[in-house]
């Protein structure tokens, strides 16, 4: 159990090196895209067609990634009074709920990336699998940093900010 719960924090730590590298990145071609549309329509006065789509695409994925660091992070909110008063439920009803509903999400996120493959971006050649794509990889993020830190600490409430990822 030892070597299991070794791995997982392992697996858990490179996955979240790998996302903050992600975000990162996605947050400086989000905004070098929202400059050179802001440079090219108010400076040049012919704006870039395909900014805005792109824009929004890459946020997406910013939003997505940067969601399932924040769970591992314990960053989201939550009802504390509902953590202070039934601190043993808490721990264990919200992971719960939460692995339920980003199931739901990975398996509906999965079907509407596999429609959106047919589908072209606007403005741009780029198939809308790839911005749909963003959900399902979000959600199966999200359920790895929740089983990791299921296995780091199973009675602690994910969102107390005294137990901080290792």
């Amino acid at each position: 159990m030892k070597r299991l719960r070794a791995i997982a924090l392992g697996l858990d730590r490179a996955v979240a090196c790998i996302e903050a590298v992600v975000i990162a990145v996605l947050v400086c071609a989000l905004t070098a895209v929202t400059f050179a549309q802001v440079v090219t329509r108010y400076l040049l006065g012919d704006p870039l067609i395909w900014s805005e789509e792109a824009a929004r695409y890459l946020f997406v994925w910013v939003s997505m990634i940067g969601a399932a660091l924040a769970v591992r992070e314990g960053g989201h909110f939550g009802l504390d009074l509902v953590i202070r008063r039934m601190p043993a439920l808490g721990a264990v009803l919200a992971p719960t709920v939460a692995m339920v509903f980003l199931a739901i999400m990975l398996k509906t996120g999965i079907d509407e990336t596999k429609l959106a493959s047919m589908q072209f971006a606007m403005t741009f050649p780029m198939r809308m699998q790839w911005a749909y794509l963003a959900l399902p990889v979000g959600a199966g993020l999200m359920l790895l940093h929740l089983a990791v830190h299921l296995i780091r600490s199973p009675t602690t409430h994910i969102l107390d900010v005294r137990a901080r990822p290792e």
